[in-house]
């Protein structure tokens, strides 16, 4: 098994030149770019895109240069005040239909749709396709879960 090549300030260059290429696509729905030049105290760079989505006004994701690959995150939605089982069940039912993203539990019980992609595969064309898939999972699925768990906070939007 060939393992992916570790990560340096080089990467972090590398990576961010190919983020900035991949969101000259995105200039009607991209809200914002927003890059961490110096590596945290565990060695990781970071970014922050914020999206425009239809069912959820802004999709934040959050990507981090780790020591061989990409982390990528976004929160789909806070922690579940009710039906939790019903809604972790529709979740995890949910994911065996995911392309390149999957969905997880994250920090304070929060859901969250997350992925790691070795540093060496990430180009424009993979970027593009991850975040695309991102938007729609997002957008697809917001309501649905906010409904199930979120229900005395959340009311959809009419379609107009």
């Amino acid at each position: 098994m060939t393992r992916a090549p570790l990560g340096d300030a080089d990467s972090a260059s590398r990576l961010n030149e190919t983020i900035r290429s991949w969101s000259q696509q995105w200039s009607g729905t991209l809200l914002g770019l927003e890059h961490q030049a110096s590596p945290d105290d565990r060695g990781h760079f970071h970014w922050l895109i914020r999206l425009k989505g239809e069912e959820k006004d802004v999709i934040t994701l959050w990507l981090s240069l780790r020591q061989r690959s990409v982390h990528v995150e976004t929160e789909l939605m806070p922690a579940p005040e009710e039906n939790r089982e019903a809604l972790l069940r529709f979740l995890l039912v949910k994911n065996a239909e995911l392309r390149d993203v999957h969905f997880a539990i994250g920090p304070e019980a929060g859901i969250y749709l997350m992925t790691q992609i070795p540093i060496n595969e990430v180009d424009v064309e993979r970027l593009d396709e991850l975040v695309g898939a991102t938007l729609t999972y997002v957008d697809e699925i917001y309501p649905t879960a906010m409904t199930m768990g979120l229900p005395a906070i959340y009311r959809r939007r009419p379609r107009i």
